[in-house]
């Protein structure tokens, strides 16, 4: 993530100490937070329940921009940012879980699930604006193309057979250490494990797990690579070049690859892993300061 930030910043400096001189062209630089989450269908259960819960998450954002006046209220804008998107993630409800048995087959449970996440997806963004500067006040609307550079997770699984029929299972928790970008399949953190005996055989359950323990093993990972939205923002300068500022952006692209993203309520009647064809979406606002020169 540094080595982002100052990448970035280098060439807001740079670039704006070149323009100074074009009289159309300015450059700046902008930072502050985001409030971002993950719009899309929840999983519901067998009576229509929704299962899972979408909160906003914070992270940060910084950039350089470049402008062109095309009037001396108008121009357009392009700019380089690095920004964290991302949620909050719950899933409370009846689940399954698939066991490795040390000496047979793998066993496969039916329970309840609790799980709680903070997801971090960080992009390199180039949003392209239009803006329309009105004496302080300057709103704009325009595109952005983001390229995601890393994708983690951080959180807590509990699982056990709780008001599900069946034999009990003694509830356990493994933590979640997920990077979506660089786990593999059935990938843990460290030797630790979990014992439980589950239809009269023991398994071990390790204690922490990465992004793709529970994933199809195609190769595919969770999250696409590009993402394309919509933004609007308002902004107030304090000065003749310093500003606060908000935006919004909602992706109009899926950002989440169907191959990999499972269905938690239940498998398939071949006990496989099911797969949801639901359309999530970014939706995320930005506080900014910064200034132009």
């Amino acid at each position: 993530m540094i080595k982002h930030i100052i990448t970035i910043a280098a060439l807001g400096l740079a670039f704006g100490l070149r323009l100074q001189a074009q009289p159309a062209f300015s450059g700046g630089f902008r930072a502050g937070m985001t409030f971002g989450t993950i719009k899309g269908p929840s999983e519901k259960d067998a009576q229509g329940k929704d299962l899972e819960k979408f909160a906003y998450s914070t992270g940060l954002h910084v950039g350089a921009t470049f402008n062109y006046k095309l009037t001396s209220m108008m121009g357009v804008r392009g700019e380089i940012l690095y920004a964290q998107r991302g949620m909050n993630y719950e899933y409370e409800g009846p689940s399954y879980w698939i066991f490795s048995a040390a000496t047979s087959a793998p066993v496969v449970a039916g329970g309840t699930r609790t799980m709680r996440m903070d997801v971090t997806n960080s992009y390199l963004e180039v949003p392209l604006s239009i803006f329309l500067k009105i004496d302080r006040l300057e709103l704009s609307a325009g595109a952005s193309g983001g390229l995601l550079v890393g994708s983690r997770a951080f959180g807590e699984l509990t699982f056990g057979r709780q008001n599900v029929p069946g034999a009990p299972i003694e509830p356990f928790t493994v933590n979640l250490e997920f990077d979506y970008l660089k786990n593999g399949y059935l990938q843990t953190m460290g030797n630790q494990t979990i014992s439980r005996t589950v239809g009269g055989r023991q398994v071990a359950i390790p204690q922490t797990i990465g992004a793709y323990y529970e994933a199809i093993d195609n190769g595919e990972k969770l999250y696409h690579k590009l993402d394309f939205g919509l933004t609007g923002g308002l902004s107030f300068y304090l000065s003749k070049s310093l500003f606060v500022g908000g935006r919004i952006y909602h992706s109009l692209s899926d950002v989440t690859n169907e191959q990999q993203d499972l269905l938690k309520f239940a498998l398939n009647p071949d006990l496989s892993y099911a797969t949801l064809n639901h359309k999530d979406r970014n939706l995320v606002w930005y506080l900014s300061l910064g200034f132009n020169l």
